[in-house]
């Protein structure tokens, strides 16, 4: 109510009236997405640097559907990746090197994790798999197993035999955040924790969830070293002297400058590189020079 103020003889009512809720659905903020806010909130205390560069698979595509065809076997574009990956992390393993007090562990086996689309709860939600000795798997056994990783109707995490022991702890922590983050503090402290629970490299592809994106993506990663690819681009480029359409991967390098340093990280990435253009067999080994060279791109 407004009364009469400076000689002006006026008031006016003013009726209140309760606002309507717009219409809403309301979705509850699942486990998965908890997990993931507490990983962001450790990974971003790190000293990462990145690297995002194009890598040459002209030519990949034909090659993996040539292979399915003969072998009778899936393969995927990103079986391929993650396959070329931990062979370029098991050629030089200090790159998974972890830090434990003034000692650095270096694992044998390059244990990658990545992430895969499940349907939990009637929602596809993103969740963290482990794929465990990945540098002594095929391109076919890895492609098949990333996607039955994504089947069943599981509300757990993560299925895989080996993580059987992480269900004894969600059990207790999932409803409590601060015990989440302390057992996730506690694990990136010790080397065979983090092992054992996220592995000890990291993969993940956004060409999994979407093939129409292109782009390089900066990830917020707790690993010492990881990839991203956001997606596949096509350029012009050279082949044989002619002039004819590469396909790049856009393809984001990360890793802990803590542990790493420019140099170990530039020699990974030229390996990596060497084995995407390599080719495969179809008894899951590269090939060396088996795809085309590019003259440029």
């Amino acid at each position: 109510m407004l009364r009469a103020r400076d000689g002006f003889n006026f008031e006016v009512n003013f009726i209140s009236t309760p606002l309507a809720k717009p219409q809403h659905t309301t979705h509850s903020f699942s486990l998965e997405r908890k997990q993931i806010v507490d990983f962001l909130s450790i990974a971003k205390k790190k000293h990462t640097a990145s690297v995002m560069m194009d890598f040459n698979i002209t030519g990949m595509r034909n090659e993996l559907r040539k292979g399915r065809r003969i072998t009778k076997r899936h393969a995927s574009l990103t079986g391929y990746l993650l396959y070329c990956f931990a062979q370029a992390v098991a050629s030089n393993k200090m790159v998974q090197a972890y830090r434990k007090g003034n000692k650095l562990i270096v694992f044998n086996d390059v244990d990658v994790s990545t992430m895969v689309e499940r349907t939990v709860n009637g929602v596809a939600v993103p969740v963290s798999y482990i794929l465990r000795k990945a540098n002594t798997k095929s391109v076919f056994e890895i492609s098949e197993e990333i996607r039955n990783a994504t089947t069943g109707d599981s509300t757990d995490l993560i299925d895989s035999k080996e993580m059987q022991h992480k269900k004894r702890f969600i059990g207790v922590i999932k409803r409590v955040g601060f015990l989440r983050r302390w057992f996730l503090k506690r694990m990136f402290k010790d080397p065979f924790l983090k092992k054992k629970y996220n592995g000890t490299v990291g993969f993940s592809s956004m060409g999994m969830f979407s093939y129409e994106l292109s782009g390089w993506v900066v990830p917020i990663t707790p690993q010492v070293l990881s990839a991203m690819v956001g997606g596949i681009r096509e350029v012009p480029g050279i082949i044989d002297g002619e002039i004819t359409t590469c396909e790049m991967a856009c393809i984001t390098i990360s890793m802990d400058h803590d542990i790493l340093d420019g140099a170990q990280t530039a020699r990974f990435i030229e390996k990596f590189r060497k084995l995407l253009i390599g080719g495969i067999n179809y008894e899951g080994k590269l090939e060396t020079n088996k795809m085309p060279q590019l003259a440029t791109c």
